[in-house]
């Protein structure tokens, strides 16, 4: 059967790698710009939400911010290495919320001093914490409590949207491997790869601190950690995006029993400035998914994280059909799908 999509219905994808065709493809129905479901979701069952977005200056960022606004977050921490361009994306969101508590912060997730530093004042101002703090991080991944006894609050949603691509080369012997600074490879993997395990370190333990662990540690990954072969084949993009899906497989095996959700979601194609300074120009067309399908999608996964603890360590679309990825629950609990795997059959 032909996929059904939302409108507008994006042009057919160019042939490239049947991994790619697959995840594409998991729901029958796809969308553009967020469904009726996802809309409906844009509110939330507690008085009190707090969410933090790194790299929310703009793109899929900004319009993460916009949903979770809208959705009614009482406290969104914006994070971004460009602050003039945050002040921009926290007005817009104060328009969108005026109830909302905007807290802009630099911040460079290929940094762990950075990273740590933005956890810390999540820590002591956005959430309330006292002084009773254990090891560089805050508390420990299994606490909720300082050595004093004092309940500090919990963040509820960390989203982690800071990417990098540099340009498209197709092959391992393309670009100067003997660059001073490593050079894009390098690059690819600080932010990609090691920024996300800067995030989990220092936020893992602060979503813990939910009355049931709860919480939800959120990837803008991509689907490009599935492809191979194409005009997009950018190997240094697809191989750390692939490495960074696999952190959160981690982070879920880790401390999914202890309430927290860990999930990768692929945020459509969209129009962003990376995007537009990197893809080739013949896929450019392609690039057709608003902006805030991702944020909506995340809403919808992160407002209640214990009734998708069965996405765990997953990576999932935004474009995919909610309502159609309900209902394969059994089939990927069974198969253990939407995880990277070396196949033996």
């Amino acid at each position: 059967a032909t996929p059904l999509h939302s409108h507008p219905p994006p042009p057919p994808h160019p042939p490239s790698d049947p991994r790619v065709s697959a995840i594409d493809n998991f729901t029958h129905t796809t969308h553009s710009t967020p469904n009726s479901t996802l809309r409906a979701s844009l509110s939330f069952p507690r008085t009190s939400f707090t969410v933090a977005i790194l790299g929310a200056s703009r793109g899929i960022g900004a319009g993460i911010a916009l949903s979770y606004a809208r959705a009614g977050a009482t406290t969104l921490i914006l994070a971004a290495r460009n602050t003039t361009q945050l002040g921009t994306v926290a007005a817009r969101v104060r328009e969108v919320n005026p109830h909302c508590a905007v807290c802009v912060r630099a911040c460079d997730v290929a940094s762990p001093t950075s990273v740590r530093a933005l956890a810390r004042f999540v820590e002591d101002e956005a959430l309330g914490g006292d002084d009773s703090t254990e090891g560089e991080g805050g508390t420990k991944a299994g606490g909720g409590t300082t050595g004093e006894g004092k309940k500090k609050k919990a963040l509820d949603v960390l989203v982690l949207n800071a990417g990098y691509s540099g340009h498209v080369e197709l092959e391992v012997t393309d670009g100067d491997a003997a660059a001073e600074d490593g050079g894009e490879w390098a690059q690819a993997f600080a932010v990609n790869a090691l920024g996300t395990y800067h995030a989990a370190h220092y936020f893992v333990p602060l979503l813990l601190r939910g009355a049931q662990g709860g919480g939800a540690f959120c990837v803008v990954g991509s689907i490009a950690g599935c492809i191979r072969r194409g005009i997009i084949a950018n190997s240094k993009y697809c191989i750390s995006k692939m490495a960074q899906v696999r952190i959160v497989e981690h982070v879920a095996e880790q401390f999914g029993g202890k309430g927290l959700l860990a999930v990768a979601v692929h945020p459509g194609a969209v129009e962003t400035t990376m995007a537009m300074e990197t893809a080739p120009e013949e896929f450019k067309k392609y690039l057709v998914d608003d902006p805030e399908l991702c944020g909506h999608f995340l809403v919808w996964l992160t407002r209640e994280p214990g009734r998708f603890q069965w996405l765990n360590g997953r990576l999932v679309s935004a474009n995919w059909d909610p309502d159609e990825l309900l209902a394969k629950k059994d089939e990927i609990i069974a198969g253990d799908l939407l995880k990277f795997e070396a196949k033996t059959a």
